[in-house]
């Protein structure tokens, strides 16, 4: 399934001179860890005790494939307690990859029939309990409520888990799991060191609980981190380890009341001896078995210091832990500490985080912010029309408030360009730039609910974007609006509008929210993080917020804003290098906290200088949408150099880059760069360009004709002449992009 969300990574998360394959692959451990300097893979040493002092215990971190750091023992075994869930919903995906169960939504009972038995008196509802319930600790086992229905953190459920997987869909019993099933599944083929167990205390005490060292349980984080690869084996798929942390339960669900119901005769637990037992809430953080950073039901971030896209198994509360940080190619694990809350795992995630810090130098800021990403790893550069605002209200009203307009007419004419986004406001009306009939409510009076005529013809709109891999860039407001008069609150009636629309459409997979245009022309800095939590806290798919603001580049206000993903910018400036200045000094101070949409300029032009003016954002990290694009309007020629920057941003894999104009040589105006292992080189009007620190090495090159769309791939080509420079080759230019690989 392809969803359009957003993702963290470092500059420096593929380094050259891993320990394995060339400086374009990650490294991975052997029989045993390659160990490395904190400073060789970008750690301060100094945080990193402060982290090991804080956490207690004993536990290691692993950075790029490496071990950074160790405190106490990493090599001794122990139980993990709940730490063990993540690797429970690893067989159980690796039971559904294989044929063994059905599917995430096949019926438990099919391999446990005793739950058909159970209660009676409540509709024999554990008839009804899924894997996915499973996965999800919502399938309300030894409570009252329905599979679904509730949050239930509960060891019986847990131990009904464990005995139905390896007993029932794997075929071993428990005091054989080890050899049958964990070892040759998973820890052989991590190379794991310490003989990790299901049996941490025997055969006859809870078997199933995870013995495990820190320094083999960063393996098992590492292959997380690595989307499921280990080396060149997929040891479960990419969609599924992407997956886990990407479905948390919604906010919605509530915690069971622990009403005690019927369980198997006999049932065993994990741990717990309470019955009911209802240990915790899912703090709209808990992903099949994995804690991830989520926010809750009051729009409050899991972790709010730590990086949004952290996710981990934590036993105990915290004291047994394995977290996966992906932006920053980092994986830590410990046990026997001291960490015992969220706000303790917060604080030590935090300090973590800034020991792995890269801050700006005077040239270049080294970590990327927030990209769009599709859910198959590959980044999404967004390039398109930032018009018509009207889009949604083109045509004649119809009587049932929909219209008859040219929509899917202008969704085709963009979709056969390669541009892939248009500008859409919810809202026109009461103060917008829209007339009174612009807006979603019946009879277009928002005291009133949705008009679901109107979703549904949206919907189909919105559906032939999302086939067409056209992003659906969404506004709740036009500037200007204001219908609710509640101060920095979200009222009952704007809360009905925001989670309307927001379940409505968050299961199009291109999809960008954003708040308002000129957020604050209408709505004081409160009111817009009050409405980022609310479309956080309704959209279960993890849609990126973006805010959209006047003409500046200052962002302060929403800067560490958990729930805001993306600075939609204005910036209306006339010439390319100004618009290019402005965007790398945004990105600066973004400093990797949130990602950046050009998505206004009133200077951008038509033609050759809005192509320049594109190429200018792009190669300062920024995404591009283009005022006074409308589509009807608007040359074909002009959207298909929309189409050509995005074929070549992708093909040069340009998430993991960073304006570094300083290593331009030659005719190279603007470039990006991961330094030591690819850059991207762009001029207006060049024969010889040049990057710093690339052409001097082998590098794998991809020629690119910003005008025509003309490409040229050239292998292990090396710089010629003084300074080192690679020559344009024929039919490409003059205009010319070019990215570079380095080889191994």
């Amino acid at each position: 399934m392809w969803r359009l969300v957003v993702c963290v990574l470092c500059a420096g998360a593929m380094i050259q001179g891993q320990q394995e394959g060339d400086g374009r692959q990650p490294a991975y451990p052997a029989e045993e860890w390659s160990i490395v300097a904190p400073h060789e893979v970008g750690l301060d040493a100094d945080l990193l005790r402060q982290f090991a002092e804080l956490v207690g215990g004993r536990g290691c971190v692993v950075r790029h494939g490496r071990m950074a750091y160790a405190w106490g023992d990493i090599s001794r075994r122990g139980d993990v307690a709940s730490a063990a869930k993540p690797v429970y919903a690893h067989f159980i995906i690796n039971a559904v990859e294989q044929g063994l169960i059905e599917s995430f939504d096949a019926p438990v009972q099919a391999l446990e029939p005793r739950l058909a038995a159970l209660n009676s008196d409540l509709g024999h509802k554990d008839r009804e309990i899924t894997w996915r319930h499973m996965a999800h600790q919502t399938s309300c086992y030894g409570v009252a409520e329905r599979p679904g229905e509730a949050f239930n953190y509960n060891d019986y459920h847990m131990a009904l888990l464990v005995d139905t997987l390896f007993n029932g869909a794997y075929g071993v019993g428990l005091d054989s799991v080890d050899q049958a099933v964990l070892q040759p599944l998973l820890t052989d083929v991590l190379q794991c060191q310490d003989s990790p167990t299901l049996l941490a205390f025997g055969p006859e005490d809870r078997p199933g609980r995870l013995a495990i060292s820190p320094r083999d349980f960063a393996r098992f984080g590492l292959l997380y981190l690595r989307e499921g690869l280990w080396r060149d084996h997929q040891v479960i798929s990419r969609e599924h380890a992407l997956m886990v942390r990407a479905e948390p339960v919604p906010p919605e669900v509530p915690q069971s009341t622990g009403a005690e119901a019927e369980m198997i005769e006999g049932q065993r637990s994990h741990g717990s001896r309470q019955i009911p037992d209802n240990q915790c809430d899912h703090l709209g953080s808990y992903s099949w078995l994995w804690w991830i950073n989520g926010v809750d039901r009051d729009g409050r971030r899991h972790w709010p210091d730590a990086p949004r896209d952290a996710f981990g198994a934590f036993g105990h509360g915290g004291p047994r832990a394995m977290v996966v940080l992906p932006g920053l190619d980092m994986v830590v694990s410990w046990n026997d500490a001291a960490i015992d809350t969220p706000e303790e795992e917060n604080q030590a995630l935090a300090l973590l985080a800034a020991a792995a810090d890269v801050s700006a130098s005077d040239t270049a800021v080294a970590q990327p912010p927030l990209w769009l990403r599709h859910p198959n790893g590959e980044p999404l550069f967004m390039c398109g029309p930032g018009d018509p605002e009207g889009f949604l209200y083109r045509g004649d009203l119809r009587p049932d408030g929909t219209r008859d307009g040219d929509q899917m007419e202008l969704i085709n004419t963009l979709a056969a360009t390669g541009a892939n986004c248009i500008y859409l406001m919810g809202i026109r009306s009461h103060g917008g730039d829209g007339e009174a009939t612009h807006n979603p409510f019946v009879d277009h009076d928002p005291s009133m609910p949705l008009n679901e005529a109107v979703l549904d013809q949206w919907h189909t709109w919105f559906q032939a974007m999302d086939d067409a891999g056209i992003v659906i860039y969404f506004f709740l407001y036009d500037d200007g609006v204001r219908i609710w008069d509640t101060g920095d609150e979200v009222g009952e009636q704007e809360l009905a509008y925001i989670r309307g629309v927001v379940e409505r459409f968050q299961h199009h997979h291109h999809l960008v929210w954003c708040v308002a245009e000129e957020a604050e022309e209408a709505l004081s800095p409160e009111r817009i993080r009050r409405v980022a939590a609310e479309i956080k806290r309704w959209d279960r798919s993890g849609h990126p917020v973006a805010v959209h603001l006047n003409h500046g580049i200052d962002f302060t206000p929403y800067a560490d804003d958990p729930n805001i993903d993306q600075f939609a910018v204005q910036y209306n400036v006339p010439t390319p290098e100004d618009l290019h200045s402005g965007m790398v000094e945004a990105w600066r101070r973004a400093r990797g906290r949130y990602g950046l949409n050009m998505s206004e300029c009133s200077g951008h032009g038509t033609g050759e200088h809005a192509r320049h003016m594109s190429w200018a954002c792009a190669m300062a990290g920024a995404h591009v949408m283009i005022l006074s694009m409308d589509i009807a309007g608007t040359a074909v020629s002009d959207m298909q150099d929309c189409g050509r920057i995005i074929e070549f941003m992708e093909a040069a894999q340009f998430s993991g880059m960073s304006p570094h104009d300083e290593l331009a040589l030659a005719d190279a105006e603007w470039v990006l760069a991961e330094p030591g292992v690819r850059c991207a080189a762009y001029t207006r009007n060049g024969s010889r360009l040049g990057v710093a620190g690339f052409c001097d090495r082998p590098c794998d090159l991809l020629w690119f004709d910003p005008v025509t769309g003309q490409s040229l791939r050239q292998e292990a080509v090396t710089g010629q002449g003084e300074p080192l420079v690679w020559q344009v080759p024929e039919g490409i230019g003059p205009e010319v992009a070019v990215s570079a690989v380095v080889r191994g």
